[in-house]
């Protein structure tokens, strides 16, 4: 079974710690066009995501720009910003530090509580 075009998903939180918004990102490669657009859009639609981000590794067309700017756009319910539905950024973009508008994502990574056993350490063994 394919992704569905899904290569991550950014989580931001919306109201509350149960209310939590995502965003796709879709990587594409090869010979662009505005399909891929509109298949991202698809794709957010029937995840029920905010937002999407294509992620190109070359130049954006214009047609594809036309296709994301026909997605209209998202407004967060707290914030009452706005962004884009669909956005299109190059990997050169995201090397030149450019990246997509989107609200404040949770961190991509949680850490453990540390580990405290409940025994005393054994004699010699530290």
């Amino acid at each position: 079974m394919g992704d569905r075009g899904i290569d991550g998903i950014v989580r931001f939180p919306i109201s509350s710690a149960n209310d939590v918004g995502k965003v796709i990102v879709s990587v594409k490669g090869g010979n662009l066009n505005p399909a891929m657009v509109r298949d991202l859009a698809g794709t957010v639609d029937a995840q029920k995501a905010a937002m999407g981000v294509l992620i190109a590794n070359q130049a954006i067309t214009k047609g594809m720009t036309e296709a994301a700017q026909m997605t209209g756009s998202y407004v967060h319910p707290l914030t009452g910003n706005s962004y884009p539905k669909v956005q299109l950024v190059t990997v050169g973009d995201l090397i030149a530090g450019r990246s997509p508008r989107m609200p404040t994502a949770f961190m991509p990574y949680l850490q453990a509580a540390k580990f405290v056993p409940d025994h005393p350490t054994l004699p010699g063994l530290g």
